[in-house]
């Protein structure tokens, strides 16, 4: 009988030897692979990250690498085909974009002319501390001619963006402003006074503005500032205070009743009696008073001694005309002459009202000296006005307080 001989691993599976040089070699050449077509496709890739689509990305390749390289190292471009088609300039393609965004109305063809000849004066601007941020805040309001002025006469950055900070700064005034600023001290002033000469009446000017938010507290109404016809203040009240009896519907904005009040009572406690002889006055009103004060005094006495109708402090209802009781009585002739004025000049300002026309400052406010005639500001305001010395034209330039006005 023949031998049979017993192998233990005669059923078993046979062991499967991984061959890991080969995956290596594998995964190697598919690395390789991936590697020299993502570096084929890089800056498409790239493109499309950014976020630009295939037709833009397409435009984008076509550039040359060095010019592709530009495109992408900036942030998505919104208006990349355009710039594309009109500039070969792709260093400027990203200013082009910025500077669009600022004047969208713009020709594209403007957009890049100006670009171009902005970033040829940067190196000039640059000496006179011009920097990026400053420029692009500067080219909201400047063009290149504007630019050119500061390279001209070596404006520095540092002193033009102390005017530039105060609202309404134009350009083109800039000299100016700085002529007014070697008078006034004041950059605030030096902005408003070239910007509005005729603030100061002894500044003649043909300018005519229409007021758009008469109901202000701090309304500015004067020669050139003018309400419409039709304004009336929509609180006007008869205040309870002493009232001559010949001013009908002496109306005041509620506005300053309380301190008008609060005045008349501390005035009283001492001794003074003030009362109002004149208050609100209609369009209608102040033109038959100017043509009766013309008819009867002739038309330079008329503008030296009445605003213009739509220029009276009057239709504000801020503005009221005092009279005293010892005018009243006949121990004065006029109230200028009386201690309630002194009271009054010296006290007013506590409860919000100023002598508005000084006699000292008629070539600013147009108007002949008025001691009956007080203006409403508000205390705060009033407190500065009588502290510095200031007339409200004056204030109102300093401290930029300007009616919003269209022309007409």
């Amino acid at each position: 009988m023949a031998k049979s001989y017993y192998n233990p691993n005669t059923n078993r599976r046979r062991r499967t030897r991984l061959r890991w040089d080969r995956i290596a070699v594998v995964v190697a050449g598919g690395a390789l692979v991936f590697i020299i077509v993502f570096s084929l496709n890089f800056n498409r890739v790239r493109s499309l990250f950014k976020g630009y689509n295939f037709k833009e990305t397409k435009q984008i390749l076509n550039l040359k690498k060095s010019q592709q390289k530009e495109v992408l190292s900036q942030t998505k471009i919104k208006h990349i085909l355009v710039w594309i088609d009109n500039s070969t300039k792709v260093a400027n393609y990203d200013e082009y974009e910025k500077y669009y965004t600022m004047f969208p109305e713009m020709d594209v063809a403007d957009v890049i002319l100006t670009v171009d000849s902005i970033l040829e004066l940067q190196e000039s601007l640059s000496p006179l501390g011009y920097t990026d941020d400053i420029l692009w805040k500067i080219l909201k309001k400047a063009t290149v001619s504007d630019l050119n002025n500061l390279i001209t006469n070596k404006y520095g950055a540092e002193e033009l963006m102390k005017y530039y900070a105060i609202d309404g700064f134009i350009f083109s005034n800039y000299d100016a402003y700085r002529t007014a600023f070697a008078t006034y001290g004041d950059y605030a002033y030096a902005v408003n006074y070239t910007n509005y000469p005729f603030l100061i009446s002894s500044n003649s000017t043909n300018a005519n503005y229409l007021i758009k938010n008469p109901e202000e507290l701090l309304v500015l109404v004067k020669k050139g500032f003018y309400f419409a016809e039709d304004y009336v203040p929509s609180d006007l009240v008869i205040p309870e205070v002493n009232i001559v009896e010949d001013c009908e519907n002496c109306y005041v904005r509620k506005i300053i009743e309380a301190d008008l009040k609060e005045m008349f009572s501390a005035a009283k406690t001492l001794g003074y009696n003030l009362y109002i002889r004149s208050a609100y006055r209609s369009y209608s009103e102040q033109q038959a008073t100017y043509d009766d004060i013309e008819y009867r005094y002739g038309g330079a006495y008329a503008a030296e001694y009445v605003a213009l109708p739509g220029a009276s402090e009057h239709q504000t209802g801020l503005g009221i005309d005092l009279t005293s009781q010892n005018v009243l009585d006949g121990v004065n002739n006029v109230f200028s002459d009386t201690v309630d004025y002194q009271w009054v000049l010296e006290n007013s300002y506590k409860y919000g009202f100023i002598v508005r026309f000084d006699e000292t400052k008629k070539d600013i406010t147009g108007i002949a000296h008025e001691p009956w005639h007080l203006r409403y500001v508000g205390k705060d305001v009033a407190k500065i006005i009588y502290e510095q010395n200031l007339t409200f034209e004056e204030y109102c330039l300093k401290y930029s307080i300007l009616p919003n006005v269209e022309q007409r």
